[in-house]
């Protein structure tokens, strides 16, 4: 038995009936297995067989009974083993992907309504199905039928093998002789020569490489698509043959007109059919049968109509079962089928696999694996109709991962988001720092104040060295030397360069001001960190520096010089150093080394204070001069010729080894030379010492006349820098995780911020998010669009412009501790207004709703009412909340605009929310939640009739349960942790000032209870009574009584059921009171149709429980009796009477408004009056 199918001497017709899976050797040496779905040929003179032997007529060629035999497995003996290999079993049931579908005759099966017999034809069970029997033969992954019988052998081949008895692993036997082969086929050289050229063909195109659709080009993209091979074709061949052999019909020897007439689209079996309907000589058999009567006819073709309405019904009911199940299992379990079942047919090479399964968002390793939330990236994103219904923008506040979780995965090496040598505790600690940088920022720019961001981030990543490289204190520094923040006498003001940077098409004068300050600032930052390093190796060799006194900037830098003689790695060997004067000043090295520390003035004094340099080279003097007099570090134009052609002449025409290399270095930088060549070779140079070669070099034109000549600006900078990184420092590779902080650098210094934050992102997020709000609060940092930008950190605009997508960068960010620090989240979220001065007004407005929309996000997931949105006490003054406090700096002017944009939008969201969550019994513990929110949002912008029509719809909740059930209770708000700071929620309910609205709705989870304690405050304060409706109140007080009345039904100990009815008879909209008087039940059934819908619809659940409360009463009279007088007995049969003359009325009531009460409360109604017994 085969691991797909029954095993048998034959080849089986399924997709993978010849699928082997044996690794032994074939017993055909000359077999080559090509691979596992190619059939396994057993026979040695497959040339000598009929291709198609199945409709020759002559014998299967079986191998000699001295051929081993392959073993098989098997769970299950197959049927009728032991018995002739050659009888027909039943077919067993096909295991498909979604479903059994079962074929042959198969026992009669019982369903949900009955027992009904099976047909012949193959049924299909779906989820709710009973299961077929478990066999191991039945698998079949695409859901092809089985064989119903034993099938010639696979792809026609003339020989098969078969096993003899006693071979199975677990006992199971074949009874199958080995016959020999027909000596008709051996001596027929003609069928040898066809066979043989069949299978050729079918080897040839066999080892054809299967293209997909994808990858169809040019010519090959005009094939005509291959449905099934030769294999294929001939093995339907064969089932064409057996068929045409069960109907009795000999089959020609000769079957080419059969293959004819199948490539013609014709069935011979199935028109030698229809041929024999035609037959007028066939005699027609007699009907004896008496004749039918009409109203047994009638009576027959009713019952048939009515079982195939009933069929018809129950087929339909059961479609939207599966429909609603599969719907269920899809939305729980998050998967989709049609994907995974893609998945299963390309793993076993059944489809060909496409180019989205190379994709980085979709995962292949797995077939219970959901898809990606990546798959979706380029989906657009709506601000206000999302909140409710999609996933929330701030994301899920349990996620660990911060910004990671939604830029695509985690850190880079370092999986669970900390550093090589960092801590959870150091990490946290960090956090807490940046958090109180940002509150204290934010409480500055309330105060319309400056402040030094920069700085004061540089302090927090010195408090936490470990988990970053040196370079990240660096690239802060280098960022206050571009921004100049430390040499502002005012401060830098807030979006000082926004124009310039992320406007700078529109700007362009603003722009070149830009980069100079870029290419200065970064040269002067390069330059103080070289002076730096010269002072440290000063210090660290005192005696080889010899430095003495009060040492003067020429007298470090000689120093400095002494230092690196000493350890010979001033020049190259063979490198000719001048020297001059008495002392023997290395002249070249002491000009190059001032230069390379900033200190052009000084370098001037040097070469005009020693007669010996102006005695030897009069013109550099000239040269030097200009170069420091011009603010811009240009010559004139007759210098920069006389520079470029000395330079020329000294490196063409000197011999090498003659020439000081820090001499050309120094007419390197002084005169531009040889802009193609920017670096020095023969002086030693580390990164500092390229990059600053590379901004000393770099001048922005700015006439037509400067663009004429060699052009080497920011820009040319920003290209190698592109390069350099995606040679050293690819994003994303494991080993760059302790060097990320060298490229990191170079990006900062070259003004490639976007990207720069980008890559920092990749390894360091904590570190990255502070940067991005640093170079956003000065202007230079270009913001996306983050409906358009999806799930990427970094974009293009149109302009080729790079972009940060920093609404999620800040929002996502804030997950880590958000829910303990829900006022310290809102100092973040308000940064993202920041970008709402961009041009044009649409991309800051939406930078602007989407602060607005996280803020509401943020309340509604955190329900800290209290702290973020405020409070009103009875009395009506209003308790200011942290959102509010910072309503300047979230675009929101007034208080009415924070009432219309913050607070009654998150009351609409959490309103609808719980109207969702009610139509669904699997959200009800979000409903609980959402209702209670709902109540203080809408109560706190001052929308009392929304108050009160969401507590009508929970007080209708209330009363839709059953009765016996638990009641529906509310999730209770957090209670206020302070108010103003002065005083916590427990010591507010217990002081003398007036009770505020949240300790209405923190104390209690009952609607009834929260009902009751609005109602009481709005009916003591006119103006908040007169802003309701009257529907609205009247249809509050009529629920809170049915709730009273049922609270008095069920009262576990001592039911009161004639209070419970007079209470609802007081509604007036029951005829409890009628008495038998029909008028004044039609009267009321005439009113019915007026009253709002909501007691409409809860009616009728209070008509249960009145017929209820009456049977209920009427037991309690039966059951006490009366021990007292004739009067009291009077009184009981009275009040007895009374009780079925109510349940009566109630039934005629009933009977009028049926088609306005819910569905099956009218029967529900009859069966209790039934139980109540008076009807």
């Amino acid at each position: 038995m085969s691991l797909f199918g029954p095993s048998s001497g034959s080849g089986s017709s399924s997709l993978l009936g010849s699928l082997n899976l044996d690794t032994s050797v074939p017993s055909d040496p000359s077999a080559k297995r090509k691979s596992i779905f190619e059939p396994l040929s057993t026979t040695s003179a497959r040339g000598q067989s009929d291709m198609f032997s199945g409709f020759g007529g002559g014998s299967q060629a079986t191998p000699p009974s001295g051929t081993p035999s392959l073993p098989t497995f098997s769970l299950n003996p197959p049927p009728g083993a032991g018995t002739s290999g050659t009888s027909a079993t039943p077919a067993p049931a096909a295991g498909g992907l979604f479903g059994a579908t079962t074929s042959g005759t198969a026992p009669a099966s019982s369903g949900l309504f009955g027992s009904t017999p099976s047909t012949a034809a193959g049924t299909s069970t779906g989820l709710f199905s009973p299961p077929a029997k478990p066999t191991l033969n039945t698998f079949n992954p695409i859901g092809a039928p089985a064989p119903t019988k034993q099938q010639p052998p696979s792809f026609g081949l003339g020989s098969t093998l078969a096993q003899p008895a006693n071979t199975s692993t677990f006992g199971a036997s074949s009874s199958v002789q080995p016959q020999n082969v027909n000596p008709q086929f051996e001596s027929a050289p003609a069928f040898a020569r066809e066979s043989a050229y069949f299978n050729g063909l079918l080897e040839r195109q066999k080892k054809k490489a299967k293209f997909s659709n994808a990858d169809q080009n040019g010519q090959l993209g005009q094939l005509p698509s291959m449905n099934m091979d030769l294999g294929d074709l001939a093995r339907r061949a064969q089932e064409l043959g057996q068929k045409n052999q069960k109907l009795g019909q000999s089959v020609s020897r000769d079957s080419r007109a059969h293959y004819l007439l199948s490539g013609s689209g014709v069935t011979p079996g199935q028109a030698y059919k229809d041929f024999q309907k035609f037959d007028a000589d066939t005699p027609q058999p007699f009907a004896s049968t008496a004749r039918v009567d009409f109203a047994e006819e009638g009576s027959a073709y009713l019952k048939g109509m009515q079982t195939k309405g009933r069929e018809a019904m129950l087929r339909e009911s059961m479609d939207r079962v599966y429909q609603d199940v599969d719907r269920f299992i899809e939305e729980s379990l998050g998967i989709d089928f049609d994907e995974q079942k893609k998945r299963i047919m390309q793993h076993f090479g059944l489809m060909a696999k496409d180019d989205t399964a190379n994709e980085p968002g979709v995962s292949t390793s797995s077939f219970a694996r959901s898809q990606s939330p990546a798959k979706n990236k380029s989906g657009r994103r709506s601000v206000f109709g999302r909140s409710g219904l999609d996933k929330s923008m701030i994301g899920n506040a349990s996620s660990i991962a911060g910004s990671s979780s939604f830029f695509g995965g985690t850190v880079t090496n370092v999986p669970s988001g900390l550093s090589k040598h960092q801590s959870i505790r150091d990490l946290r600690g960090k956090e807490r720092a940046f958090v109180d940088k940002v509150e204290t920022f934010n409480k500055t720019r309330l105060e319309e104040k400056p402040y030094n961001i920069l700085q004061e981030f540089k302090v927090v990543e010195k408090e936490y060295p470990r988990d970053v490289p040196k370079q990240l204190f660096d690239a802060y520094e280098a960022l206050e030397d571009i921004t100049r923040e430390n040499s502002a006498a005012r401060g830098l003001k807030e979006r000082q360069f926004v124009k310039a940077h992320a406007e700078d098409d529109s700007n362009p004068e603003e722009a070149i001001k830009l980069k100079k300050q870029i290419l200065n600032g970064s040269q002067s930052y390069l330059e103080k960190s070289f002076y730096a390093e010269v002072e440290a190796l000063i210090k660290g060799n005192p005696r080889t520096a010899q430095v003495g006194g009060m040492p003067s900037i020429i007298n470090k830098i000689r120093a400095y010089i002494r230092v690196r003689a000493e350890r010979h790695d001033l020049a190259p060997e063979g490198s000719e150093l001048q020297q001059i004067g008495d002392s023997g000043d290395y002249c070249w090295i002491i000009i190059f080394y001032l230069l390379r520390s900033g200190f052009v003035k000084e370098a001037v004094d040097y070469v005009n204070g020693d007669a010996a340099f102006q005695s030897t080279d009069r013109r550099f003097v000239s040269y030097l001069t200009s170069y420091a007099n011009n603010p811009d570090r240009r010559l004139s134009r007759k210098l920069q010729e006389m520079i470029d052609g000395e330079y020329q002449q000294r490196a063409k025409n000197a011999p090498k080894g003659t020439v000081d290399p820090y001499r050309m270095a120094c007419y390197k930088v002084i005169g531009r030379c040889d802009l193609a060549q920017r670096n020095l070779e023969t002086v030693g140079q580390g990164v500092e010492d390229w990059l600053w070669l590379q901004f000393t070099l770099a001048r922005e034109a700015e006439s037509a006349e400067d663009a004429a000549g060699d052009v080497f600006g920011l820009d040319q900078i920003c290209e190698t820098v592109h390069e350099i990184g995606e040679k050293h420092f690819p994003k994303g590779q494991a080993d760059a995780a302790n060097s990320y902080g060298t490229f990191f650098v170079m990006q900062i210094l070259a003004g490639m911020f976007e990207q720069a934050v980008d890559y920092l992102h990749s390894y360091n997020p904590l570190s990255a998010v502070h940067f991005a709000i640093a170079l956003t609060y000065y202007g230079l940092l270009r913001a996306s669009d983050y409906q358009t930008a999806g799930n990427e950190l970094l974009s293009y605009s149109t302009k080729q412009q790079p972009q940060i997508n920093f609404v999620p960068l800040i929002a996502y960010y804030t997950t880590l501790f958000r829910a303990a620090l829900p006022v310290q989240a809102v100092d973040y979220l308000a940064l993202i207004c920041l970008n709402s001065d961009l041009t044009p007004s649409s991309i800051g407005n939406v930078h602007t709703s989407a602060c607005h929309e996280c803020l509401r996000e943020l309340c509604l997931e955190t329900r800290e009412f209290a702290a973020l949105l405020g409070d009103i006490r009875s009395d009506g003054s209003r308790i200011r909340g942290a959102i509010e406090q910072r309503a300047k700096l979230i675009r929101l002017d007034s208080q009415e605009q924070f009432l219309r944009f913050i607070t009654s939008q998150a009351a609409s969201v959490a309103d609808s929310r719980g109207q969702i969550a009610d139509a669904s019994r699997s959200r009800q513990r979000i409903n609980q939640g959402q209702i209670a929110d709902a109540v203080l949002l809408y109560h706190l912008c001052d929308d009392y009739d929304n108050v009160t029509a969401v507590l009508n719809r929970a007080l209708a909740d209330a009363v839709a349960i059953e009765l016996g059930d638990a009641p529906m209770s509310l999730q209770p708000l957090k209670p206020r942790r302070a108010i103003d700071g002065s005083e916590t929620a427990s010591q507010a309910s217990t002081s003398t000032q007036p009770y505020s609205s949240l300790s209405l709705t923190q104390s209690t989870s009952s609607p009834v209870e929260l009902a009751t304690n609005m109602a009481n405050l709005y009916s003591t304060n006119a103006s908040y009574f007169s802003r309701i409706t009257s529907s609205n109140r009247e249809t509050l007080r009529t629920l809170l009584v049915m709730l009273s009345a049922r609270a008095k039904i069920e009262h576990p100990t001592a039911p009161e059921y004639l209070r419970a009815l007079e209470e609802l008879n007081d509604m007036n909209i029951l005829p409890l009171g009628a008495r038998g008087d029909i008028s004044k039940i039609r009267q009321m059934a005439t009113t019915f149709s007026s009253l709002p819908q909501i007691v409409t619809r809860c009616a009728g659940l209070v008509i249960l429980w009145c017929v209820r409360a009456i049977g209920g009463e009427r037991e309690r009279i039966a059951r006490e009796g009366s021990w007292g007088d004739a009067e009291a007995k009077e009184q009981m049969e009275t009040l007895k009477g009374q009780l079925g003359q109510m349940a009566r009325d109630l039934m005629v009531f009933a009977g009028l408004v049926k088609y306005k009460l819910p569905a099956r409360v009218y029967d529900l109604l009859t069966r209790a009056g039934g139980e109540v017994g008076d009807y």
